[in-house]
């Protein structure tokens, strides 16, 4: 018995298997796993390669050989009845895994004994690297039970991959992918949906969908066997349906009509078009044709399904709306000569000549030679402050070779350095600069050139979970295609700055991003703290700004957005320490300084607390303050170096965890500093406690800080030196 059975059908995998295996033995994972190699009659030496790995690595690797070609479903039935782990996981012979895959979901699924676990998913390209195309909505929940797991056919791609499965599930269900035809995953996926009670969810993009020209899919599209296959593949499906959840009929029918659709198009030959879509329809049909259909669809689907084109068999009807579709011109045709159309149209071609305006200025940024020498700082979101702000001041002071531009209308940056943004002068130097330097994300219309480089500073060492480690539901919830964008802006960045080894392994994580393209050099802001840790001058004269008077101890509490108040016309701030209380309780020994959001600040206004003015940088505060108050945020990694004293308050665990989440490895180390009502707060402060000699304190400033001599500007700008001249490859 061992934890996990690797299932991997293989024919003629030569080129890409060791990679494959390679990314099962860099796994995290600690647990016993084997590895079932299904070879389906190769015709080339794809056995013998996996046998030469076998005998040289120490993983348990198990080979099958079919006696006769029966495609990929028949070697995964057979990989399931060798298999003797817990739970099994299919792997495609060209795919492979990021290496936290098994750990990650082997955890999710003991937690709550779910029939089966899944992951995101990334295309990879060998030109382009990983491309991110998901949208799915299911993605944005943590579990799925009972009738729910039927969210999963709202699943743009129906994978079997990218799933663990308990064995015991899919034996007890006698669930089994087709036999002899391609598409033999649909079976099995609609089956393992329909039957299972209790579904984990990964946000993480962990499985590696590689684009492989040469697969079974991309190829033989001169033949009818795609047509052939396909509709074998959709009969035998539906004879295994019986879904409980309303929506599921809809959902399929969707999917498997939209998928005629594209494979008409694009893998069999034009002459069997007409012929494959009215066989899936009748197949369809054949079903049911009284389903319950959602009213807020898409306009094509609306025609299809609520005007029942599909139900009535009109094909001729349904062939002309899907060419309108493809042309872009369904919605003209739907809304012609209405007044609303006329309306919409006017405003379209306005935007439309606007767009070809702004079009043509890009184009010519991006035809314009890189200067080798330039930089440019786009900020953080184009304000002039954070590590952005630091490591421009230190180029701009260190390294008068450079021509550095920064897009912002801060006037606090010399005119001779400001951009702004949008402007023609900034696509122009975005066209020019060798080196892009962001904080934050980048609107998806700022290009990227080949002989570029961005380098990312990003804004903090994430306590919360952040984009792919968390669900992000309230944020998602508004915007479908969140990630999916984000992602694009991702694939952009070269090189991702972090603070520490302890935030280089968070930021891996969090941006799917490659570990080796992470540079932990520190963070340019927190390297300002250090630097003028011993600044008694500067000091004083932002405690003369903030009005702070004589020796009072100054407590900063700046707490972190909450994702459930995000776009809510009523948000909850019960989260907020009451400074009234505190301020009353400590009395005229401390001064209270509040760096809250601009809608805390104006709900909850109190007198005798300093809430600063924007013109006053965090970091400014933090240099001034002899205990931090947070929760959730970064924040209290930049103030470990200076072995300050902090607190969080935390009194919204549940609401919290369920909007976005915490480390769990960083909530075990905060805990000891993690209180829940401001009367304890109020007793660590009076009885003057100090967390800064419990054992938890030194290991986050050893894993999680910029507390040694690091001199990030220095080496950060360095780097910048080093790419600009060409002197070393980073």
């Amino acid at each position: 018995m061992c934890d996990i059975s690797i299932i991997i059908p293989t024919y003629n995998a030569r080129e890409y298997i060791i990679e494959t295996l390679e990314s099962i033995r860099k796994q995290t994972f600690t647990g016993k796993t084997e590895i079932i190699c299904v070879d389906d009659c190769s015709e080339d030496n794809t056995v013998e390669i996996i046998k030469n790995y076998k005998d040289t690595t120490e993983l348990t690797v198990k080979i099958i050989q079919q006696t006769k070609n029966q495609r990929q479903g028949a070697a995964r039935n057979r990989g399931i009845e060798e298999a003797i782990g817990e739970y099994i996981f299919f792997l495609d012979s060209d795919d492979f895994l990021d290496e936290d895959t098994l750990e990650v979901m082997y955890k999710k699924a003991k937690i709550r004994d779910c029939d089966f676990v899944l992951c995101d998913w990334v295309y990879y390209y060998e030109t382009d690297g990983e491309v991110y195309v998901n949208n799915d909505l299911f993605l944005f929940e943590e579990w799925l039970s009972k009738e729910n797991c039927e969210k999963l056919y709202q699943a743009q791609t129906y994978f079997s991959v990218n799933k663990l499965y308990k064995r015991d599930f899919l034996l007890k269900n006698e669930i089994k992918f087709g036999e002899g035809y391609i598409y033999e995953d649909f079976e099995f996926y609609i089956d393992a949906v329909q039957k299972a009670d209790l579904i984990g969810i990964v946000s993480n993009p962990f499985y590696k969908v590689r684009v492989n020209p040469n697969s079974t899919t991309k190829t033989d599209s001169t033949t009818t066997v795609h047509m052939n296959d396909f509709l074998v593949a959709i009969e035998k499906s539906l004879n295994k349906f019986n879904p409980r959840h309303k929506d599921s009929f809809y959902m399929v029918y969707k999917y498997f009509f939209n998928r005629a659709q594209i494979y008409s198009e694009n893998r069999v030959p034009s002459r069997y078009k007409r012929k494959m879509i009215k066989r899936t329809v009748e197949i369809l049909n054949n079903r049911s044709v009284n389903y319950y259909v959602p009213k807020n669809i898409v306009l094509h689907n609306r025609m299809y399904f609520q005007k029942r084109l599909i139900q009535n068999n009109k094909i001729t009807a349904i062939m002309t709306v899907r060419k309108l579709q493809n042309k872009g011109t369904l919605n003209r045709y739907y809304l012609i000569l209405s007044k609303i159309y006329k309306r919409l149209l006017i405003n379209k071609l306005r935007e439309k000549m606007r767009a070809r305006a702004m079009m043509r200025i890009k184009n010519q940024s991006k035809n314009a030679p890189i200067k080798e020498n330039t930089v440019l700082f786009l900020g953080f979101d184009y304000r002039y402050i954070g590590n952005s702000k630091y490591l421009f001041n230190y180029l701009r002071n260190n390294f008068s070779e450079l021509n550095i531009k920064f897009v912002t209308v801060d006037s606090s940056v010399p005119t001779k350095y400001r951009i702004k943004p949008r402007s023609n002068e900034f696509w122009k130097a975005l066209g020019e600069s060798k080196i892009i330097i962001t904080e934050s994300w980048t609107p998806l219309a700022f290009f990227k050139k080949e002989d570029s480089l961005w380098v990312q500073l990003w804004h903090g060492t994430p306590y919360k979970r952040l984009f792919f480690d968390s669900h992000e539901k309230f944020i998602s919830k508004f915007n479908r295609n969140h990630k999916r964008d984000k992602k694009r802006d991702i694939s952009k960045w070269d090189y991702l700055l972090a603070d520490s080894f302890g935030g280089k392994r968070k930021l891996k994580s969090a941006f799917s991003f490659p570990e080796d393209k992470i540079l932990p050099l520190g963070y340019p802001r927190v390297q300002w703290l250090k630097d003028n840790q011993e600044n008694n001058l500067l000091k004083s004269d932002i405690r003369k700004r903030l009005g702070i008077s004589g020796n009072k101890k100054v407590i900063l509490y700046t707490p972190t957005w909450r994702d459930y108040n995000y776009k809510n016309s009523n948000p909850n701030f019960d989260y907020l320490l009451d400074l009234k209380v505190l301020n009353a309780e400590l009395g005229d020994e401390f001064a209270v300084v509040a760096k809250l959001h601009s809608m805390e600040r104006t709900s909850i206004p109190v007198n005798n607390v300093i809430y600063p003015e924007d013109t006053i940088e965090t970091q400014e505060l933090l240099l001034i303050s002899d205990i931090l108050i947070s929760d959730y945020s970064s924040i209290i990694f930049d103030i470990l170096p200076l072995n300050m004293e902090f607190l969080l308050y935390v009194n919204d665990k549940d609401e919290f965890a369920y909007a976005r989440g915490t480390y769990e490895d960083l909530d075990n180390l905060l805990e000891p500093f993690t209180h829940n009502n401001i009367g304890s707060i109020l007793n660590h402060i009076k009885n003057k406690y100090s967390i800064t000699k419990h054992p938890n304190y030194d290991f986050l400033r050893k894993e999680y800080s910029n507390m040694f001599d690091w001199d990030s500007n220095r080496k950060v700008a360095e780097m910048i030196e080093s790419i600009v001249k060409k002197k070393v490859s980073i």
